[in-house]
């Protein structure tokens, strides 16, 4: 008796441990927190019409789309930076083929992040668009920034 105990307490003490690392495995930017479905609709309209302008190579018109009411629009500087960035991007990536939605972060009722993949030829690129929902102007952009670094889409980076 004692020997079938001593047994079954070294089977559990040996299978307790066994499959821990599955939990702490790094997930990728795929999973259910990551769901677009949450986003407002509005963010989600202005975000497609912004790529769906970029895949068309509409590059002036989809930054003036995305940042209406944004206090950005009022910084010509800005703007010119972001719309050249983008075409020299194209340049070295080629043309944006198509995007696809990542995930997003909200932090407060009135302030999210979204991240967009957009699809080019030679490399994916990565855009991580912020909106802040204006009292006076509802949601508007308050950062948009993108660069070549897709991978740290994943968390183990």
């Amino acid at each position: 008796m004692k020997l079938i105990c001593f047994a079954i307490g070294i089977f559990f003490l040996f299978n307790i441990n066994l499959f821990p690392q599955e939990n702490s495995l790094p997930k990728s930017g795929i999973g259910e927190s990551n769901s677009m479905a949450n986003v407002p609709k509005e963010i989600q309209s202005s975000c497609t019409a912004f790529f769906k302008l970029l895949v068309n190579a509409e590059v002036d018109k989809a930054f003036e789309s995305i940042l209406k009411n944004s206090p950005i629009a009022k910084k010509d500087d800005q703007i010119k930076n972001l719309t050249e960035q983008t075409k020299k991007s194209f340049k070295l990536y080629g043309n944006m083929q198509g995007f696809e939605p990542v995930n997003y972060e909200q932090v407060s009722e009135s302030l999210l992040r979204v991240r967009y993949l957009s699809i080019h030829p030679d490399m994916p690129m990565r855009w991580i668009i912020t909106f802040y929902n204006s009292p006076s102007r509802g949601w508007i952009v308050i950062n948009i920034k993108f660069d070549d670094l897709a991978e740290y889409f994943f968390t183990d980076q």
